[in-house]
C-alpha cells in the first residue's frame, strides 16, 4: 500500500474518533436520529477504508476482518438505537473506540507501506545506467518499480522541437517490464521516488526529452528525485556538471567515485550563481556509491549475448591472434570538429575504415553513437549526407559488422579492444581490462601500415601505465610511428599480445577507482534511497 493510501485510511479513522464522541453526545441527549446517521457514516467510512485495503492487499488480511468486526458493531448499535433499547452512551463510546483501535492497530502493524518507484529513461542504449537499481527495486517486496521509456525530440538550430522519437517501439536491451509513458500519469500517481538519467532539461542544443519529464517539473511530483549519470566519467568531469538541471533539482545524485563526487560538489557550490548553496548541502545530495553501468559489466559476459549468425561468423577465427575491435564514434568528437565543418572528422572515418579493411586478422565492429547522425545533421545537412554515404558503402561492402542496435554492452563484451573516439565507452573497456586506442584525427590518410619494433611498443605502454594517471589503459594514436607513449594503429593491433600482458594489473588499478565495483552499486543505491526516504517520513510524524 502506498503512503498516500495509508494516510487516507488514517484520516478516515481520525474522523471516526470524532464521530464516536458525537454519537456519545447524541445518545446522552436521546437524539436517536442523529446517532443513527453518525453510525451509518462510520460504517460507510470503514467500508471505504476496506475497499482501499482490498485494492492493494486483497481480502484475506487481518485488517479486513477487523473492519468487518467494526462494521458489525456499528450495525448492532444502530439496530439497538433504532429499536429504542437502553444503552449506556459511555459504554457505546468505549466499545466503538476499542473496535476502532483494533482496526487502526491492524492496519498499522500488518500492512506495510510500499514505495512506488518510477524510472524514466529516454535512450535504450543508455538504460544500463538504471538497470541494476531497477532490478533491486523489483526484487524488493516493499516496492513497486516501473520502468518507463519516455520520448524525446530532436531540436532545430532555433531551439524549436522537430521529430519525436520513442525508442520503446524498437525494444530495450536487458530484462525490463516496460510501461507505456502514455498510460503512466506521473501527476496522478506521484511516485515516492523518481530516477532520471537525462540531466539537461531544455539545455541540450540538439535534443530534448519530453518537457513533462524535465527535472524542474518532476521534483514537484515526487518525494525524492534521483539523478544517475548515463555514462562513466573521467576522474575530472567536465566543468559545469554541478549546474546541470538533473543535479541541481534532484534530491540525490549518485556518482561513481569519491573523486568524481568532490568535483561535482565543487561545481555545485562554486558554479551555480545562487546564494546559500553550501558544501554541506552538496555533500548531502551528491553521493558516491558507484555506477550501475559497472554492475552490468561485472555481471555479464559474452555468454549472455546472442549474435546474428553473420556476426558470429565474422568474429570466429582459428587464428589465436585474431582480434575483434570496436570502432567507437562519438557525438562529442564530431562537435569538436565544428570549426572545419566536420570534414576532418569524416575524413578520418573513411581513412580508418580503409585501414581496417586491409586487416584480415581483425574483425571491425563499427558502432556509432546513436545520436551521431542527428548531431551531424544539426551541424550541417551536407555533412550528414556524406556520413550516410560512408555508412552505406561500409554496410554494402559487408567486410565488417555494423551495429546500430540499442545494446552497447553486447559490443563491449564481444570485442577484444576499442579504437576510435574518446568517451565513456573507452572507460568501459578499461574497467574490463581491455585496451583502447583513441584515434588521431590529424593523421587521416597517413596512418602507418607496417608495425614497428615490439620493444618500442613495450616502452610506450610502460611509459603510459607508470604515469599514475587513472585512465592508463587508454592509449592515444601516434601521428606516425610509436613514440612518446603514443602508438600507431598498426602497432596497437600487431603487438596486442604485448599490450594484453598489462591487462590484469590495469583492470585492478582501474576498479579501485570506482565505488562498489563488485557489481553491487545498484543494490546499494536502492537501499540508500529507500532508507533515507523512510527515515525522513518517520521524522515528519
Amino acid at each position: 500500500m502506498r503512503k498516500a493510501q495509508k494516510t487516507q485510511i488514517e484520516d478516515i479513522f481520525a474522523l471516526a474518533r470524532k464521530a464516536h464522541e458525537a454519537i456519545r453526545g447524541a445518545l446522552d441527549k436521546e437524539d436517536r436520529t442523529n446517532a443513527m446517521q453518525l453510525l451509518s457514516s462510520c460504517q460507510e467510512s470503514a467500508i471505504q477504508a476496506g475497499n482501499l485495503i482490498e485494492q492493494t492487499e486483497g481480502e484475506d488480511v487481518p485488517a479486513i476482518r477487523a473492519i468487518e468486526d467494526y462494521c458489525e458493531t456499528c450495525w448492532q448499535i444502530y439496530e439497538r438505537t433504532r429499536q429504542g433499547e437502553e444503552q449506556k452512551p459511555s459504554g457505546v463510546y468505549r466499545l466503538l473506540q476499542r473496535k476502532l483501535a483494533e482496526m487502526d492497530s491492524s492496519v498499522r502493524l500488518t500492512i506495510p507501506v510500499r514505495l512506488e518507484i518510477a524510472f524514466f529513461c529516454y535512450k535504450a542504449d543508455m538504460s544500463d545506467c538504471l538497470e541494476s537499481i531497477y532490478h533491486a527495486a523489483k526484487e524488493d517486496p516493499s516496492c513497486d518499480a516501473y520502468f518507463i521509456p519516455v520520448p524525446y525530440y530532436e531540436k532545430y538550430p532555433d531551439g524549436t522541437f522537430g521529430e519525436m522519437y520513442d525508442e520503446a517501439e524498437k525494444g530495450y536491451p536487458g530484462n525490463y517490464e516496460l510501461v507505456d509513458w502514455r498510460s503512466y500519469n506521473v501527476e496522478t500517481r506521484r511516485p515516492d521516488i523518481i530516477y532520471i538519467m537525462n540531466p539537461y532539461d531544455e539545455d541540450n542544443n540538439m535534443i530534448s526529452v519530453h518537457p513533462d519529464y524535465y527535472a524542474l517539473k518532476l521534483r514537484d511530483l515526487t518525494d525524492c528525485l534521483v539523478y544517475v549519470p548515463y555514462h562513466l566519467q573521467r576522474a575530472v568531469p567536465s566543468p559545469g556538471v554541478g549546474t546541470l538541471a538533473g543535479v541541481f533539482f534532484a534530491d540525490l545524485t549518485f556518482v561513481q567515485s569519491e573523486n568524481v563526487r568532490e568535483r561535482y560538489i565543487e561545481s555545485y557550490v562554486q558554479e551555480n550563481e545562487i546564494e546559500g548553496l553550501t558544501v554541506r548541502t552538496a555533500k548531502q545530495k551528491i553521493v558516491a556509491l558507484g555506477s550501475p553501468k559497472t554492475d552490468k559489466l561485472v555481471r555479464t559476459g559474452r555468454e549472455d549475448y546472442t549474435l546474428p549468425e553473420q556476426w558470429r561468423e565474422a568474429v570466429s577465427s582459428d587464428d589465436p591472434h585474431h582480434r575483434t575491435v570496436l570502432y567507437n564514434l562519438s557525438v562529442s568528437s564530431a562537435l569538436n570538429m565544428v570549426e572545419d565543418g566536420g570534414k576532418l572528422y569524416l575524413g578520418k572515418i573513411r581513412s580508418a575504415l580503409e585501414f581496417f579493411k586491409d586487416r584480415s586478422d581483425v574483425t571491425l565492429w563499427l558502432r556509432p553513437h546513436s545520436l551521431l547522425h542527428q548531431t551531424l545533421r544539426f551541424m550541417d545537412g551536407q555533412l550528414a549526407d556524406e556520413y550516410e554515404e560512408i555508412i552505406r558503402e561500409y554496410k554494402e561492402a559487408g567486410w565488417g559488422i555494423y551495429d546500430d542496435t540499442p545494446d552497447l554492452n553486447r559490443a563491449v563484451a564481444w570485442c577484444d579492444a576499442c579504437y576510435g573516439d574518446e568517451n565513456s565507452v573507452a572507460l568501459m573497456f578499461e574497467f574490463l581490462g581491455k585496451p583502447s586506442l583513441i584515434q588521431n584525427i590529424e593523421n587521416a590518410g597517413s596512418e602507418p601500415r607496417e608495425a614497428g619494433d615490439e620493444e618500442a611498443v613495450r616502452a610506450a605502454v610502460d611509459a603510459l601505465v607508470n604515469t599514475g594517471e587513472e585512465n592508463s589503459y587508454i592509449m592515444y594514436e601516434a601521428a606516425e610511428q610509436t613514440e612518446d607513449g603514443r602508438l600507431s594503429t598498426a602497432d596497437f593491433l600487431d603487438h596486442m599480445d604485448v599490450i594484453l600482458e598489462y591487462a590484469p594489473a590495469q583492470m585492478e588499478k582501474c576498479r579501485k577507482l570506482y565505488a562498489n565495483a563488485d557489481g553491487t552499486a545498484g543494490e546499494k543505491i536502492h537501499a540508500y534511497t529507500t532508507t533515507l526516504l523512510r527515515r525522513a517520513r518517520r521524522e515528519e510524524l
